[in-house]
């Protein structure tokens, strides 16, 4: 064991995937030991089950059981209205809601039993959930070196990632032999990713030392129903009154009009501030969107906005300029608990602050206790806690003042010698507290990164070219019979034979000069070369079509080519591209009133949703596109359109484990194309559709058998597209099965023909699963693996919307497995901390405005090029998709190339970055970076233990990053 060395500062970071909580812990960046993590590990999830479940049921708020309780007696208050004028149904009405209102209070007032009589109130049950979770969450490099720490000059930060932001880490029992608590040897911080303190929009003042204070105590307006009422229903406690001396601001303190954002922004204006407490409600809309979460305030008359929302601030921080230090003594502050730590912190942050205070979970307000006191309270713990907060953050040093507060907390807790004396001390309240303490050194600025960056090579001049022979006799009757004999060959799948005939139309439609007969030729083309693997042309020829039918006002034609430019982006991986293409085709074809078209864009908007993991969302979609389908489509087409919705609701099912649901949709699918509308091509597709559910249900032989039902078929029509995709499924089976040899077969093959055709996603995961063959702590596994899970990954770095970078995240949670899991056992513990890093990391912010279609016109001419049938989708066959709650947009974009992470060494991925970097370059001539810059999070770990008393004079707050990207090797 090495001994104690005063003055350490350690990283323990954390992240949660599928199946584990990995972790790694940094050395001392003092010591020479410092060019690698101290150590790497790997938690499964089933080990933290159980005392994550008592931990929740511990802590103020409702557990799932309650809120499902709660839920239903809210429904049952909105459907018990008095029918018609009758005073009897009034009467009962009333009595009823009457009766389900006292419900709903005695399920409130049982959670608040349950949290005051629970594990973070008890002594015993405490030790017990917190000695386990310390021998689970803490590594044993750790906790020997901590043992005989002094807690003033060490520090322990934790950057827990979402599935851990709940834990009190300053609780957890370093000792198996004796009770002795994190906190009590540590000063423990929250860890935030350095990638998100790129740009900040605002330096950080000085420190001010004890200046003035601008506090915001209970700050809605009385009688207001919103935001969760009053904190202080008998009024604001003297103490807040006392506290602010000359040159404070008190906001709110229970003035009748509250104080509302507009006025919080004057008062932040006002004056350069040292700190501001904010002591109130916190709530979130939205509970995947970081963004919505807001500080509840008075409702504001001109606007009537009545939150300041993190994304608001994040948009906004000169309206609301944040002091140099924060407090947030509200409901779940803390932003750990997103998948993208960007909530109130980091708005805050954004703002100008650099030690933000924050809480972990629901308080519980003051007097609750009484519930379980027999009616007495014993105290106001919250405002003691809101106190303390306020006071530290006037101190030279808020880390080290929290700590303190929270030990003497811990001493008068063990001490107490009544239940009345524990709970007035029960680390139910003050353990809720996270600190963030940001240094300035490690605020960074990479230039041009908040300035927006191209998705994908600018496309080429658009395609002029005719066949050189021009047509003999009328041309408009040869455009006529060309386009119609191309019709018919694509209606067959002979897609070679289509193209010519189409080419054929153009010419002719060139000689007689018809432009929308140009632009239905072009479109139609293009739609050819789609199915024949050209997806560059497809690109050009839609792309030479839009003007066309722009020019001749066709808004209705510009859509369909827009979903078009969709399917071609669906093909090629930029699934983010699609779907903001199909959301904006759908819309305008909506809004245009050509709802059925509208419903064929839906389902590809589904299938797009599908591959992202969101097939709750997908659900959604598709279920609007067959009510579309039966309302506009008659008896000849009904059949087809929905075989084509249960054929992607079927996909949908199975990324939420419906097996046997999926499998229903599918077999109906299947059987349309087979008997009443019989269509070889979607009938492979079906059975493509029904291999791969088999597989993610554990049937090997008919996942076998559907895939190869499907690969005959594709290979028979020389659909090189779905072959590829039938293989790849092939060889996941081959692999499940130990034929290795099998399984790379077919998975090279595939990556062939992804490479030549530039999909460069399926081109990813091809690779992916051929790194899978490779024993577990091999180069190969991992140098296939990392670089194919780069590319896949950097996906999420560039969805617009922050719910739909969770649920492609969530999609690649088994994947994010692998990586890590290959890394720590084939001894790479470098790359084990960076991916892991690069996991936590978010996107720069700034706003995206998506350039909206024109609403199609119904006066327009019927008389467009065929419709691209939805796509199937693509085959991720690492481990099913996980479903993820659909949730609303965010005008936060991320960077399109992210930094770099210095852990402590020089990056360590260089060569993963290149393979990914080669794996999207099939996707075109010019790739932008996966990487830009570097930020360092080292800076975060040097934190002087003693700051001088004396006020900062510097006012350059942040340094330029570098910008050079680490030298690739040669090849």
């Amino acid at each position: 064991m090495e001994g104690y060395v005063p003055g350490r500062v350690w990283w323990l970071g954390f992240w949660q995937t599928a199946e584990q909580a990995h972790w790694w812990l940094s050395a001392d960046t003092r010591l020479p030991d410092s060019v690698t993590p101290l150590a790497v590990g790997s938690i499964d999830l089933d080990r933290l089950t159980e005392p994550l479940a008592a931990l929740a049921a511990s802590l103020p708020g409702l557990v799932a059981t309650e809120r499902a309780a709660l839920d239903d007696v809210d429904r049952r208050i909105g459907e018990g209205l008095p029918q018609g004028d009758d005073p009897a149904s009034t009467a009962a009405a009333i009595a009823s809601r009457i009766e389900l209102l006292g419900e709903r209070v005695a399920l409130r007032n049982a959670a608040a039993r349950r949290a005051w009589t629970g594990a973070m109130v008890d002594p015993t049950s405490n030790l017990a959930l917190f000695r386990e979770l310390g021998r689970i969450l803490l590594p044993p490099e750790l906790r020997d070196r901590i043992r005989t720490a002094d807690a003033d000059d060490t520090t322990l930060v934790v950057a827990p990632g979402p599935g851990l932001s709940n834990v009190p880490w300053e609780l957890l029992v370093i000792d198996d032999d004796q009770d002795v608590r994190l906190v009590e040897r540590v000063g423990v911080l929250g860890g935030i990713s350095p990638a998100l303190l790129v740009n900040l929009a605002r330096p950080a003042r000085p420190f001010a030392g004890s200046g003035p204070a601008v506090r915001v105590v209970d700050p809605t307006a009385a009688g207001s129903r919103t935001g969760g009422g009053r904190i202080y229903p008998d009024g604001v406690p003297e103490a807040w009154h006392r506290r602010s001396g000359d040159g404070d601001a008190l906001l709110g303190a229970g003035t009748t009009a509250g104080c509302s954002p507009a006025e919080l922004s004057a008062a932040l204006r006002s004056e350069a501030w040292a700190r501001l407490v904010f002591v109130g409600h916190a709530s979130a809309t939205d509970p995947m969107m970081p963004t919505s979460a807001g500080l509840e305030l008075a409702v504001d008359a001109a606007t009537g906005d009545s939150r300041l929302t993190a994304g608001q601030w994040l948009r906004d921080p000169t309206r609301w300029p944040a002091p140099r230090r924060v407090g947030f003594v509200a409901c779940q502050s803390d932003d750990a608990g997103y998948t993208e730590q960007i909530g109130l912190t980091l708005a805050a942050l954004n703002a100008g602050a650099r030690t933000v205070i924050a809480t972990r979970w629901s308080l519980p307000s003051d007097g609750s206790e009484r519930l379980v006191a027999g009616g007495t309270p014993i105290g106001s713990a919250t405002t003691a806690l809101a106190l303390a907060v306020d006071a530290a953050l006037g101190t030279s040093d808020p880390v080290r003042a929290v700590g303190e507060w929270q030990r003497d907390r811990l001493r008068c807790w063990r001490s107490a010698s009544s239940d009345a004396e524990r709970r007035k001390h029960a680390p139910l309240v003050w353990s809720a507290l996270v600190t963030y303490d940001v240094p300035d050194a490690a605020v960074t600025t990479i230039p041009g990164l908040d300035q927006p960056t191209g998705r994908s090579p600018a496309p080429r001049s658009p395609r002029h070219d005719v066949p050189p022979v021009r047509p003999v006799g009328d041309a408009a009757e040869a455009a006529k019979a060309s386009l119609a004999a191309g019709v018919a060959a694509f209606g067959r799948a002979d897609w070679s034979e289509a193209r010519e005939h189409y080419l054929a139309a153009l010419a002719a439609f060139t000689a007689c000069d018809d432009r929308k007969g140009i632009a239905d030729a072009t479109t139609n083309v293009g739609n050819a070369a789609f199915f024949l693997g050209d997806l560059e042309e497809a690109a050009d020829r839609y792309q030479t079509a839009l003007p066309l039918y722009r020019d001749l006002d066709l808004d209705r034609q510009v859509a369909v080519v827009g979903q078009n430019l969709g399917n071609v982006s669906f093909q090629r991986g930029e699934l983010d591209v699609a779907a903001d293409q199909y959301r904006a085709a759908a819309e305008a074809l909506l809004r245009g009133g050509f709802r059925r078209h509208a419903a064929d864009t839906l389902v590809n908007l589904g299938a797009v949703l599908i591959e992202l993991g969101r097939p709750h969302l997908a659900l959604e979609h598709l279920g609007r596109a067959g009510d579309l389908y039966r309302e506009t489509c008659d008896e000849s087409e009904l059949g087809g359109k929905l075989a084509e919705v249960d054929q992607n609701t079927g996909l949908a099912l199975a990324g939420v484990k419906s097996f046997e649901r999926s499998r229903a949709h599918l077999i109906a699918a299947l059987e349309h194309w087979q008997t009443e509308e019989p269509l070889a091509e979607r009938a492979a597709r079906a059975n493509h559709n029904l291999g791969l559910v088999a597989f993610r249900a554990g049937d090997l032989p008919e996942a076998q058998l559907r895939y190869s039902h499907a690969l005959e078929h594709f290979q028979s029509v020389g659909n090189e597209h779905e072959a590829a995709d039938a293989r790849l499924g092939l060889g996941t089976v081959a692999r499940h099965r130990g034929d290795v040899s099998e399984a790379r077969a077919n998975f090279r093959q595939a990556q062939e023909h992804y490479r030549r055709t530039g999909q460069w996603l399926a081109y990813a995961q091809a690779s992916f699963n051929e790194g899978l063959t490779h024993p577990s702590d091999s180069g190969q596994r991992f140098d296939l693996l990392a670089g194919a899970w780069a590319a896949m990954q950097s996906m999420s770095w560039r969805l617009a919307h922050v719910s739909e970078r969770a649920g492609w995240r969530a999609a690649l949670d088994h994947a994010n497995d692998e990586v890590l899991e290959s890394a720590r056992l084939g001894g790479r513990d470098r790359q084990f901390a960076e991916v892991l890093e690069s996991l936590r990391i978010a996107g720069t912010l700034r706003r995206v405005a998506p350039t909206p279609l024109t609403p199609a016109r119904p006066s327009e001419v019927d008389r467009d090029a065929p419709f691209v049938a939805p796509l199937p989708s693509m085959t991720l066959s690492v481990e099913p998709v996980l479903p993820w709650t659909p949730s609303s947009a965010a005008d936060e974009a991320p960077c399109d190339a992210p930094p770099w992470i210095d852990c402590g060494w020089p990056p360590t991925l260089v060569d993963v970055v290149t393979r990914a970097e080669e794996i999207i370059a099939v996707a075109g001539p010019t790739t932008l970076p996966l990487r830009r810059g570097a930020v360092s999070l080292i800076p975060l770990l040097h934190r002087d233990p003693h700051p001088d008393e004396e006020p900062q004079t510097r006012t350059d707050q942040t340094r330029t990053a570098r910008v050079r990207v680490p030298p690739r090797p040669r090849r």
